[in-house]
């Protein structure tokens, strides 16, 4: 998947869980911050797995441009 699709797909799984307020506005932010979140808990299993002496399975790179991604949307 493309990396602004992965931005977009994240930040709309988010979207419906938000119930903060009525506005648009409110609920997309809300969305925004669970997806960055998520991506952060990502990014943070490469430093732990590092520690550990393991190779990280992740690609470290994808999801630092997914996470830029979100801050656009």
């Amino acid at each position: 998947m493309k990396v602004k699709e992965k931005a977009q797909e994240l930040v709309d799984k988010f979207y419906v869980w938000t119930s903060r307020s009525d506005s648009e506005i409110h609920k997309q932010y809300d969305a925004k911050q669970c997806a960055l979140i998520a991506v952060d808990v990502i990014l943070s299993q490469e430093q732990v797995m590092e520690y550990h002496g393991l190779q990280p399975f992740i690609d470290v790179e994808y999801w630092k441009e997914v996470k830029q991604e979100i801050d656009k949307l």
